[in-house]
């Protein structure tokens, strides 16, 4: 499954590390071990400096581990933002 085609919706921010697994916990069955963890580790991480992933950063993040979206495919859609 393409999750790329599910980035192009409105997702509001989330304001918490909790709030940010709670999302992530949504899609964990359909993540493998791997993927799972890289996007648990990055979004331990940005939490550390006060940076919560919403809905839209997971999604990116499942798409660029698949090879569906490259960074600078990512930074270029945020700058369109």
């Amino acid at each position: 499954m393409s999750y790329l085609h599910l980035v192009k919706n409105d997702y509001p921010d989330t304001h918490s590390k909790t709030e940010a697994i709670q999302i992530l916990e949504y899609y964990k069955s359909e993540l493998s071990i791997q993927e799972y963890e890289t996007i648990l580790n990055s979004l331990c991480s940005h939490a550390l400096e006060s940076i919560y992933l919403n809905e839209k950063d997971i999604l990116l993040s499942i798409a660029q581990l698949r090879n569906e979206i490259t960074m600078d495919e990512i930074v270029a859609l945020a700058k369109a933002s």
